[in-house]
């Protein structure tokens, strides 16, 4: 069996020149995982910040918030779909994923917008692998905020990153294995089995609630309302 061809390739060692280039590539997929679920902001990037820090990212209703710090490497690669589809993953110190953000609008446009950034060329990653479905996943604050059509804020927290969107849910339903909420502006998808229950807290008057999986464990992922707008 021969080796896959790689198109993947590591970038200059400083992450946050880098990401100040995002804004340059267009219209973008970047998804952040936590434990389970993926939460998505689509289109373009408005501005790249450095703040405390931390390289922010703003697009109309998402923010993302990188901590460089704990930025290991960033690299480029692509996928084919229907289209070439190349993208940057943004990984730690262990190589992990931290964030990802898929170009949408062609490989010459992402390529102009790395243009001068050193790049070496590195081994085609692995398959990533997929873990057996479970059951539905519990989807109380999900459901309550499309039916009560209020502005909510969902928010995917791992180390290094804060990924957040805000908007009214509009389309909330369970599909070949993953609960989604999809968006013109943000998908999100969690894996069956990934959340057990979510737990409510009161935080500054608003009603907080945070994914928790059969562990009891909070996996990174909550959802924020006006106190008392979501019947859960």
């Amino acid at each position: 069996m021969t080796d896959p061809v790689s198109h993947r390739q590591a970038l200059a060692p400083e992450p946050f020149a880098v990401l100040s280039r995002v804004p340059a590539i267009g219209n973008l997929i970047l998804g952040v995982r936590a434990d389970g679920a993926l939460l998505e902001g689509l289109g373009a990037i408005d501005s790249v910040e450095m703040e405390d820090g931390f390289a922010v990212l703003r697009g109309p209703a998402r923010e993302t918030r990188l901590d460089l710090s704990k930025i290991g490497s960033i690299v480029a690669d692509q996928m084919v779909m229907k289209n070439v589809l190349p993208f940057l993953e943004i990984l730690d110190t262990d190589g992990k994923a931290i964030a990802k953000l898929t170009a949408l609008d062609g490989l010459e446009r992402f390529d102009a917008a790395l243009e001068g950034i050193e790049r070496l060329p590195l081994d085609a990653a692995p398959p990533a692998a997929r873990p057996d479905p479970g059951d539905e996943p519990a989807d109380g604050p999900l459901k309550a905020a499309e039916a009560a059509a209020e502005p909510v804020t969902l928010q995917a927290v791992k180390n290094g990153v804060v990924h957040r969107w805000s908007g009214t849910l509009t389309s909330v339903s369970f599909s070949h294995g993953f609960l989604n909420a999809m968006q013109p502006d943000m998908h999100l998808h969690i894996r069956a089995g990934a959340i057990a229950s979510w737990k409510k807290e009161s935080v500054d008057g608003s009603d907080v609630f945070s994914a928790i999986d059969g562990h009891g464990k909070a996996i990174g992922l909550t959802l924020k309302a006006e106190a008392g707008a979501l019947a859960v």
